[in-house]
Order: C-alpha cells, then sequence, then structure tokens
C-alpha cells in the first residue's frame, strides 16, 4: 500500500500539532466504539447459537438485545467506525511520512479490514429485524386457510436467516478480531523507531510479543467498556429497556457486572506490560501522569462495580460508565505522549521535507508566471540599489543574506517594506503583486548567494 505516500504531503510545523489532537480524538471515537464492537458480537454470536442449542429464550434475547443496543445503529459505523480510522490512517501517515517503516501500510490494511467487519456486524444484527418479521408472519400464517404451505415456506425462509445471521456473526468476528490485532501491532510498532528497520513483515507483526500484550489489552479494555456499557444501556439510558423479567434482568446484570469486573481486575497488569516495549524517550514525565491517572480511574471502577454486584443494584452505572471512558482517555492520552515523544527526529525530518516541498512549488509557481525580475530590477530597483556597491539604499549583498534562503520572508519585505536601518532611508512601497515580489526575491537570493 505504498500509494498511501503518494497521496500524502509531509505536515509542515504548524500542522504537527494539529495531526495530533485529531489522532487523539478518532481513538477517542474509535476505540472505545470498536471495543463495543469486539464484545457485543462475540457475546451476542455465543448466547444467540446457545440459545438455539438450549432453546433457551433468556439467551436469544440477550443475544438479539446487546448486538441491537451496542453497536447503536447505522449510522455509528460512520461517525465512530470508518470515518475515525481514516482519520487515524491519515494522520500516522503524514506524521510518519518517509520514515523507513511499514507501520502505515499495515494500519490502511487493518482500516480496510475493519470496514469489511463492519459491514458483516450490521448484516448480522439486521438478521435479528428479519426474523421479528417472520415471527409475525408465522402467527398470521397458523389463522390463515392454507396455513400448512405457507409455514413450510416460512420456514425454509427462517432457516436460511438463522445460518445468515450465523455465518454473518462469525464472519463479522473474524474480521473485527483480525483488524484490531494488527491495529495494535501495527501502533506498537509506530510507537517504537528502534524496530522500523528490522520489522519488514507482516509475520513479524503477528509473532511479535509487543503486538500480542498490545491487543491482550485492547482485548480486556473491551471485556469492560462492553459490561459496563450493557448495564448503562439496559438499566439507565431512556429509563433502561422495556419488556425485562425479574429473571432476565437479574442473568443481564449479573453477566455483565462480572464481566466488567474480571477484566477492569486485569488491565493493571497489561498496562504496565506494555510499557516494557516502549523506547526510553517515549517516556516522559506527563506519560507517566496519564499512567497513573489511568490506574486510579481503575481503581474507581473496580470498587463502583464490586459495590454494584454486592448491592445487586445498578444506580452507580452511570458512574462506571464515565470511567471506563476515562480509562480510555487517560491510556489515549498516554500512548500520543508516547507516540509523539518518540517520534521527535522524525518530525523534524517531515517538517524539512515539508518547507523543501513549499520551496520546490513556490519556485515552479514563480517559473510558470513569465514574470521578468530583471526587468522589474531595471525599472524599479537600480536607482537605489547596486549588489555590490551603497546608494540610497544598502547593497544587496549585505542585506539579502541575512533572509538565510527564506524566499517568503524577503517577498514580504518587497511587498510591503518597513524601516529596518536607521542609517538607511525607508524604501518606497513599489506597488508591486505579491507573485512579483515573490519572483523578485528568489531572483536576488540566487543573484546575491543568499541561499543556505
Amino acid at each position: 500500500m505504498d500509494f498511501i505516500q503518494d497521496l500524502i504531503v509531509p505536515p509542515s510545523a504548524n500542522h504537527v500539532l494539529l495531526l495530533k489532537y485529531i489522532l487523539s480524538i478518532a481513538l477517542l471515537l474509535f476505540l472505545p466504539y470498536t471495543g463495543m464492537l469486539m464484545g457485543s458480537t462475540l457475546i451476542s454470536v455465543y448466547f444467540n447459537r446457545r440459545g438455539y442449542k438450549e432453546n433457551n429464550k433468556v439467551y436469544l434475547r440477550f443475544a438479539k438485545d446487546i448486538i441491537e443496543k451496542l453497536t447503536i445503529g447505522k449510522n455509528a459505523h460512520y461517525a465512530l467506525g470508518i470515518l475515525p480510522v481514516i482519520s487515524i490512517i491519515l494522520a500516522y501517515a503524514q506524521l510518519l511520512y518517509g520514515a523507513p517503516t511499514i507501520a502505515v501500510p499495515l494500519l490502511a490494511f487493518a482500516g480496510l479490514l475493519y470496514i469489511i467487519a463492519f459491514v458483516f456486524i450490521y448484516k448480522f444484527r439486521n438478521t435479528y429485524e428479519i426474523e421479528s418479521v417472520i415471527s409475525t408472519l408465522k402467527h398470521r400464517s397458523e389463522k390463515s386457510s392454507s396455513a400448512d404451505s405457507e409455514s413450510e415456506e416460512i420456514e425454509d425462509y427462517e432457516e436460511n436467516i438463522l445460518r445468515s445471521n450465523s455465518h454473518s456473526g462469525w464472519l463479522g468476528i473474524l474480521f473485527l478480531y483480525c483488524a484490531s490485532f494488527i491495529f495494535a501491532g501495527a501502533g506498537a510498532l509506530a510507537s517504537n523507531p528502534e524496530r522500523w528497520q528490522e520489522v519488514v513483515d507482516i509475520l513479524q507483526i503477528i509473532f511479535s510479543w509487543a503486538t500480542i500484550f498490545n491487543f491482550l489489552l485492547l482485548f480486556v479494555a473491551s471485556g469492560a467498556v462492553t459490561g459496563v456499557a450493557v448495564l448503562f444501556y439496559f438499566f439507565k439510558w431512556q429509563s433502561g429497556l422495556p419488556g425485562m423479567s425479574a429473571d432476565y434482568s437479574q442473568f443481564v446484570k449479573g453477566f455483565a457486572s462480572n464481566l466488567a469486573l474480571f477484566s477492569t481486575l486485569s488491565l493493571p497488569v497489561l498496562l504496565f506490560i506494555n510499557i516494557l516495549f516502549l523506547p526510553r524517550q517515549a517516556m516522559t514525565q506527563s506519560f507517566f501522569l496519564y499512567h497513573v491517572l489511568a490506574l486510579i480511574a481503575v481503581i474507581l471502577l473496580c470498587n463502583v462495580l464490586y459495590l454494584g454486584i454486592k448491592n445487586s443494584d445498578v444506580k452507580f452505572t452511570s458512574a462506571a460508565f464515565i470511567l471506563v471512558l476515562l480509562i480510555f482517555a487517560f491510556d489515549i492520552f498516554q500512548s500520543s505522549t508516547a507516540f509523539g515523544n518518540a517520534i521527535g527526529e522524525q518530525t523534524l525530518s517531515a517538517v524539512l521535507k515539508a518547507e523543501e516541498l513549499e520551496k520546490q512549488l513556490q519556485a515552479q509557481n514563480v517559473a510558470s508566471t513569465n514574470i521578468d525580475p530583471q526587468q522589474i530590477f531595471n525599472s524599479k530597483c537600480i536607482a537605489c540599489h547596486k549588489f555590490d556597491v551603497k546608494l540610497v539604499g544598502p547593497p544587496y549583498q549585505q542585506t539579502v543574506p541575512k533572509y538565510n534562503g527564506d524566499v517568503n520572508q524577503l517577498a514580504d519585505f518587497i511587498y510591503n517594506p518597513v524601516k529596518k536601518d536607521p542609517a538607511y532611508p525607508p524604501m518606497p512601497n513599489q506597488g508591486l503583486k505579491k507573485n512579483e515580489a515573490l519572483a523578485m526575491a528568489k531572483w536576488l537570493i540566487e543573484k546575491a548567494g543568499g541561499k543556505k
């Protein structure tokens, strides 16, 4: 996927900070949502299969409710999934412009797998809506005079839907988890410049401990956010899920609370292990500050979940949901800080390439305007300036080198001159257009030897 580099330009110094903000915001949207998809799809497929096998209506309803609630809706795939992952890929591509690493192509590949996964997961979710229609048709066919033939057709169609449901669910899980594994590995590689030269193919990413533990962190975090999200959406959001029996409510409450608690208890270990794979220059005071804040949020969440399980209530569910989002936020800020620290030299290299590219574009623009700087000099400048002799104004050999080859800065002065040297009178505005001033500045720098 080298074509990505062909579509990207190196970031200027002003854009580097903006790209880092965009990356953090996109990750804040993408990772919690992806975590909920990882947890809810796996749980839904599991309980759907088990429910049909055991003819357990509680399992079947839970499989349907969890995928419908936690996927939020079709537009969420775009707003929280596809658009953020594209933003993440483009931000990494610009920040790692010209870097000798396969991290960006791997991120692009993971992004493609994510999009495919979203399609299958939405199809899996949609089959539950079709099943509701089938149930209505079956109820009507029982009252019809041709009930036997209609019932047989409906059952055949239902069987096809169930088969499609199972296939879509498992394919969604396969693509989603493969995408998350590659995404975790590419992110770990991007934050460790020491490994850029040695990691040259995807197999080295797949069989890397950094990838495995980074993915395990994402997997465990998905368990925490899924469990808490189930409690929030089933019992708090818009007054909770309607029509829940006492048995169903107790099952959901117990399953979600235990999933969230045991997942959260595993987070500190994985947060610590992942630090071991980072280069030393990635770890600064702000990095460890975010790490400590994440651990504090983990401890608070464990206490809130334990109280909920102990008292068998959900009154702290909103607080738990906020805390799990804070854990994601602090971990993302920690990772973004580590990434920014680790690629300091790479960022400087990209900025220098951006400046060089800008100079080349300016030179091309000047060359394509057919402006004759020599004619401008002869008609407007020669009366007051020479290159090596003082006239009304200072000699160019003395003043032009002070701009260190900065065409833009010299062009700005020529376009709108201001008094600089008290030994000379102020230079009058010559009424040049901006492109004329730019052409004149480039010509003067070349003639006076003002290039760096």
